[in-house]
């Protein structure tokens, strides 16, 4: 049995990164940017692009480069967007 690896680092939900889940242009599978954070510590925040994947639409494929490596881990695009619209309603 194989156990799912935690994401190195999580996705932030920033007003910026709530703007960018919820934008068209993720929706529609372009490149957009946002705030992650190391889940061994949360004070290590980093910028990371995201982008829903075009062969499997429920993917949403997010990439953090750093120090010259990239980190990739994909996050389930529904639950994602369900997250970021309730940051965003909690914020206002």
């Amino acid at each position: 049995m194989s156990l799912l690896k935690p994401p190195t680092y999580v996705v932030e939900f920033t007003p910026k990164t709530i703007l960018a889940v919820l934008s068209p242009s993720a929706l529609e599978g372009n490149e957009v940017d946002l705030d992650v954070y190391d889940h061994r510590d949360a004070a290590q925040k980093f910028e990371a692009k995201g982008q829903r994947q075009k062969e499997d639409r429920d993917v949403f494929r997010v990439t953090t480069a750093t120090g010259g490596d990239a980190n990739i881990y994909d996050w389930n695009y529904t639950i994602l967007r369900e997250s970021a619209d309730r940051h965003r309603k909690i914020k206002k």
